[in-house]
């Protein structure tokens, strides 16, 4: 199934240009905040996809300036859409608030993901240039399982040899892969409150993003 995907502030028009260009297509998912005035431009948007014989589903975000949530809402949506088969050509990031933007540009970013954006005055669609990569596949496998690893062990103190054996990984094999992600800002040491000596190594909580569902 061809879909688009795109974020709705008050304004319908906003998303009209990329529902109009995009060839084949047969599916619409908004997301939008809890305002009255979004979900009565999310009415007029599912009126237009009827009158066009277009499938149309949306996302009431409830805390449209939450960066996290607003962000994981848009990148589960992608993987349930990918794991289903269907073709996500472009994703429209005119409307909504300036978080909800933000994080409809992040996660494409992350996700590989083509960009639109509309302007405001013309309602001309600009092609945003985005990087045909998912960043996720710049880390090794183990890297993944490392920092799948230390997201779900957050609360705890996690040193080099903790996670060696965890993994059961040499010393320096596990050396070599924390270097390497501090280096790339997905994780950093900080001395421990009970051994300064003893250095844990806290993860960037940006990291969900980035490993997604991948």
């Amino acid at each position: 199934m061809v879909s688009i995907m795109g974020t709705l502030g008050f304004r319908p028009d906003t998303i009209l240009p990329t529902i109009r260009s995009t060839e084949g297509l047969q599916r619409v998912v908004v997301f939008h905040s809890d305002h009255v005035r979004s979900r009565e431009a999310v009415s007029e948007v599912r009126d237009i996809c009827e009158q066009m014989g277009l499938k149309f589903s949306h996302h009431e975000v409830p805390d449209a300036f939450n960066f996290m949530r607003v962000s994981k809402a848009i990148q589960n949506e992608i993987a349930a859409m990918r794991a289903a088969g269907d073709a996500l050509q472009v994703f429209n990031v005119a409307g909504g608030t300036r978080i909800m933007s933000a994080c409809a540009l992040l996660v494409c970013t992350l996700e590989g993901v083509n960009c639109v954006y509309v302007h405001d005055d013309t309602l001309e669609e600009i092609p945003l240039p985005m990087l045909q990569i998912r960043y996720s596949d710049v880390l090794t496998p183990v890297q993944r399982d490392i920092l799948r690893y230390l997201l779900e062990h957050r609360g705890e103190d996690i040193t080099q040899k903790g996670l060696g054996l965890a993994f059961g990984l040499h010393k320096a094999t596990v050396n070599h892969h924390i270097k390497e992600l501090t280096a790339r800002g997905a994780v950093h040491l900080m001395p421990s409150p009970k051994d300064s000596r003893i250095k844990l190594i806290k993860v960037e909580d940006s990291m969900e993003l980035l490993l997604g569902r991948s």
